[in-house]
Order: C-alpha cells, then sequence, then structure tokens
C-alpha cells in the first residue's frame, strides 16, 4: 500500500544520484514562504494569547515522527475514535505533522484514512534538480490543503501546532500561523532528501531533527493531559550492511536520544510495537495501521480514568458549575 506517509523515504534511494546531478547543476527556485510564523517554546503562549478563554485546550495529541511508520498513527485514531475521545488541540513532528493537520481539520478516523490511504506516492513526488535535496515538497503541502479545505492554520477548528527545525539557530520551533500546507511541507523537509523551507532570513528543516514527539509544544499550546505518540523510538533495529541503512540508523539512534526525554512527559506515550522492513519503502501499512490500534487501545482504560477524574475534579481554569 502506498501512501502520504511514505514518499520522502522512498526517495530517499534516489537522492545520492540526484545529489550528484545537483552539484553539478545548481540549486531549484527555493522554497521560500515569508508567511509562516514560527516560535520557541518559551514564546508559544504569549502568541496564541487571542484563543477564545472559555474554550481551554484540556487533551492534547502530540503526533510524532517517523517516516513510512505514519500509518501507525492511523490505529491510535481509529481506538480514540471509537472511545468517543477527541483532543482539543494538537501538535505534529515531521510525518507526525501530517496526521496532526488532517486530525485538525475536524475529520473523523473513517474520513482520514480513507484520504490517507486513496493518495499515491507518485501524487507527491516532485523531483527537482538541486543540492539540497531531491524532492520539492510542494506538492504534499497541496494536498495538504486540498485534503484538508484549509489553507490557513488559524481558520482550522482544532488548534494546531506544526514543529520545524530552525537550521540556522539549531532551535526547535513551532509553527502557530501561516499557509498550512507549507507549515506542513516544512516540518516534513528531512535533511538531504527535501529542500528546505526559506521563511523570512530562517531556514527550516524536518521538525524531527530536534522534537520527534513534540509534547512540550502541546503542553505550550494548553494542553492539561497530553497523549504522545512516539512511532520511531520504541523499538530495537537491526544494522542492515549498507550505506543507507548506516545513515538512517546513526540518525535515528541521534534523534531519540535528544528526544526521549521530552517523549516521557507526555502523561500517556503510546509506543506501537511495529517495525517495518524498511524505512523507504512501506507495504505493510494494515500491520502498522493494527499496531497502533493494539498500542491505543492497551492505553484506554487509564486515559478513560484519568479524564474521568478531570472532569469530576475540574480542569484548571474552570469557573465554578463549568462542565
Amino acid at each position: 500500500m502506498r501512501s502520504v506517509f511514505a514518499p520522502a523515504w522512498t526517495a530517499a534511494r534516489t537522492v545520492l544520484a540526484w545529489g550528484l546531478i545537483g552539484v553539478l547543476a545548481g540549486c531549484a527556485t527555493p522554497n521560500r514562504y515569508d508567511s509562516l510564523r514560527a516560535v520557541p517554546l518559551d514564546q508559544v503562549e504569549t502568541a496564541i494569547a487571542t484563543r477564545a478563554a472559555d474554550h481551554p485546550p484540556r487533551l492534547g495529541i502530540a503526533f510524532g515522527g517517523g517516516g513510512v511508520r505514519g500509518f501507525m498513527h492511523l490505529g491510535v485514531l481509529r481506538a480514540l475514535d471509537e472511545a468517543g475521545i477527541r483532543a482539543e488541540v494538537v501538535t505534529g513532528s515531521s510525518v507526525g505533522a501530517i496526521a496532526a493537520a488532517l486530525y485538525a481539520s475536524g475529520m473523523d478516523y473513517a474520513e482520514i484514512e480513507r484520504r490517507v490511504l486513496a493518495v499515491s506516492e507518485l501524487d507527491l513526488i516532485d523531483i527537482v534538480i538541486s543540492r539540497q535535496g531531491g524532492l520539492n515538497g510542494r506538492a504534499l503541502a497541496q494536498w495538504i490543503r486540498d485534503e484538508t479545505g484549509y489553507s490557513q492554520i488559524r481558520d482550522l477548528p482544532v488548534p494546531l501546532g506544526v514543529a520545524v527545525t530552525d537550521l540556522g539557530k539549531g532551535q526547535a520551533l513551532l509553527v502557530v500561523g501561516g499557509d498550512l500546507g507549507e507549515a506542513v511541507q516544512a516540518s516534513a523537509s528531512v535533511p538531504g532528501v527535501v529542500v528546505p523551507v526559506q521563511s523570512q532570513d530562517t531556514t527550516y528543516v524536518d521538525g524531527g531533527v530536534l522534537t520527534i514527539v513534540p509534547v512540550r509544544f502541546a503542553r505550550a499550546l494548553g494542553a492539561e493531559l497530553v497523549v504522545g505518540i512516539d512511532i520511531y523510538c520504541g523499538n530495537d533495529v537491526a544494522l542492515k550492511q549498507n550505506a543507507l541503512d548506516t545513515v538512517l540508523k546513526t540518525f535515528r539512534l541521534q534523534g531519540c536520544r535528544l528526544s526521549q526525554g521530552e517523549s516521557a512527559e507526555a502523561d500517556f506515550l503510546i509506543r506501537p510495537a511495529f517495525e517495518p522492513a524498511s524505512d523507504t519503502r512501506f507495504a505493510q501499512s494494515d500491520e502498522a495501521i493494527m499496531a497502533g490500534y493494539r498500542a491505543a487501545q492497551a492505553m484506554l482504560p487509564e486515559l478513560r480514568a484519568r479524564l474521568a477524574k478531570r472532569r469530576s475534579d475540574g480542569w484548571a481554569g474552570d469557573s465554578p458549575g463549568k462542565p
């Protein structure tokens, strides 16, 4: 099964060849999007201060990055949907930004699954000749706008934050305003694979470089309980004897070590027990969805209990008599 969750990693197999051509041919037109509004963690609360005070976020979901493993997000959403649990705020990093954007548009699980499984990788792979990457990324941005029906983050029915990495300052930022598709494109700009996004004087690359599961950003957006979905760091991976897998394994070790403290801060951390056969090709969507579903189901009793207790005791900021 081919899908929106796979194209960047599939393209990694062709990037080495395209990179050589790019060195000789120069750079393609840069992805310059000056409307994006991205802020560091300590400025998120101020940046969203205009949110209606009588609709505070209570439950948040932080969708983690992980390339082709993104199908596992579908399984988690299926379990939550069946349980009648909806989040009031979501964040996403890398492939998790795709899942978060779809969720923030107000779609239920069935509609999200239908749209994700219907798209072909070929619809999203926009190959360019560039020193910065083999994919442009604009096709993904347009797909997000088309499928969600929204162009601006501010208009989404569910508050959304999209994690990106400021390559120049080495800092994780949260996109809280601007074009929805462009924000997701920036968050999923795998270094060396997808051409980075330029905004103002800043270069943005994949959000998963510094924050694989954006738990702290979800908290900064106001979530009192955060469900983190880690599809990347929960399983041991055998090293294969080839250059590409060695590079990917190295990046994975670095990223997971860097993000493990933040992931542990989630009130509920879901780590599906599944590892795809390949980081760059995916034909196991059903297995991945089921792994996410089982992992979420195992967490549901505790989540239901915590939500019931919060409703009984009152959420932070609730006024007397407020449900």
